[in-house]
Parts: C-alpha cells; structure tokens; sequence
C-alpha cells in the first residue's frame, strides 16, 4: 500500500501535510487535528517569549555596561537584531520536535529490524531522546509484546483522510494500535488521532478491529517513566467526533490556496 506525503503551505506559511491516494489528495490526520484551539499553547508561548526578551536584553545591557549610553531607538533596534525574526516558542518547539523525532526513527528502526524488514543504519539519536527510548525499553519489556504493523499508510476513502499510525501490536495478546507521544502530557485529541487510524485500518480491510492505546515517552530527567492510557471510550463516539473536526478543518481551508512544498 503506498500513500506518497505532499507538504502544503498557504500564504502564511503554515504548513499542512496531505496524502496522496489513487490520484487524490487527503489531508492528513494530524493537520485535521490541528485546527483544534489550544490555549494552554499561547500562554506558554507568551511566557517563554518573555523570557527571552529579558534575557537578551540582560545580555545586551552587559555587553553595552562600559560603552556610551545608546539611544531609545537603537536599543530598540539592537535587541531586535539580537532577538531576531523566529519567535522563542518556534525554537522551542523545534528542539522538542526534533527529540520526538529522534526517538520515533530509533523506535521505528528497532521493530522493523524485529519484523526483518529493511530498515537501514541504526539512527544516531541526543541524551534527551535515548530517555524516551529508554522509557519505552522498559514500556515494552513490560509487556508481552509482539509487533505486527510499523509506520502503515493507512486511509479512508469514504472519509477521505489519511495518516501514518505508528504500531499495530499485540500487547500481552490483544491487537492494539499505538501511538507514541513525547510531550508533557496526553493530550485529548490523541485518543481522537488513535480513533480515525483504527477506523481506517478497518475501512482498508488490513486487519480486523484492534484496541488503542497512548503512549507518553519521557524527554527530561524529571519525567523518567513511561504514561501508557488505553482508550477506554467507545471508537465510534470518538470517530464520530473526529469526523465534526474534519468538518470544521473543510470549513476553514476551503478557501485557502495552498502550495506545495519540498
């Protein structure tokens, strides 16, 4: 089954990513999620900006501390050049995608060298990743654990969205999909992420009905255990909710322009 990504962007330069299915374009199940409002993120992003404000601008005082007093607007200018044009929380977020990232390529090379399939060189991961791996080392030991599926495309044609879960396992003899998740907490719309996959592995005929489960990886030294949550809810509640979200990221884009991007 092939399912080939296309990264879009539209005049913002936000960026979406679609599937490409038998000639058609499905957005993918992430960026339909992504529509849902977070407001816990903009308070975070305003905070981590204003931290960094004050300590640019503690690191130019300093350097400035023996030199001619400067003018309002060209300390204004210089603590702009120096903060520069991509905001805190865009770094931030960077650093913790790329430690998900990171542990996702490690993770996935593992069960595919125990499926035997080709995977190529071991990837090279940071301290902070081989926390998460190590989390889940100990997650999986836990755990009669045999893996079936990794990294499968799957899609829905009816509903026309597309995604990539990350396992299909079965976890101590039941048929579980699983997602991994590497940030502070669980959050909701993942049991939504984990719905929309297993209705459409079903749709697709690759396997019969499985369980879900959430998996949090730990990144720092503070969180050093794994967070496993079964999803508990009814599928069909929670499909039928990610299908009022799919409508809601229809409604929003259907008048946006978006271009493709490598």
């Amino acid at each position: 089954m092939c399912a080939k990504r296309v990264a879009k962007e539209n005049k913002w330069g936000d960026r979406s990513r679609f599937y490409n299915v038998k000639g058609k374009e499905y957005p993918s199940v992430t960026t339909i999620l992504g529509c849902i409002g977070k407001p816990a993120l903009i308070a975070w992003a305003a905070k981590v900006e204003r931290e960094m404000i004050i300590e640019e601008s503690a690191n130019l005082y300093e350097t400035l501390i023996d030199t001619p007093r400067m003018s309002k607007i060209g300390w204004i200018t210089t603590l702009t050049s120096r903060l520069g044009k991509t905001k805190a929380s865009q770094k931030e977020l960077a650093k913790a995608s790329e430690i998900g990232s990171q542990a996702h390529a490690w993770i996935e090379w593992q069960i595919k060298s125990q499926l035997l399939h080709e995977q190529g060189p071991c990837p090279v991961i940071d301290a902070p990743a081989m926390l998460a791996v190590s989390a889940w080392e100990r997650w999986k030991d836990s755990v009669n654990f045999k893996p079936l599926l990794c990294e499968q495309p799957v899609w829905s044609e009816t509903h026309e969205y597309a995604g990539t879960m990350d396992l299909l396992a079965e976890v101590n003899g039941r048929p579980t999909l699983l997602d991994w998740k590497t940030g502070k907490a669980i959050y909701q719309e993942s049991f939504l992420q984990n719905a929309a996959y297993r209705h459409a592995l079903l749709e697709m005929g690759v396997y019969g009905k499985a369980d879900g489960m959430i998996v949090r990886l730990p990144k720092v030294e503070t969180d050093p255990e794994f967070q496993v949550q079964p999803v508990t809810e009814p599928e069909p509640d929670l499909f039928k909710c990610f299908l009022s979200v799919l409508d809601l990221w229809k409604w929003l884009n259907k008048k946006e322009e978006l271009v493709a991007v490598t």
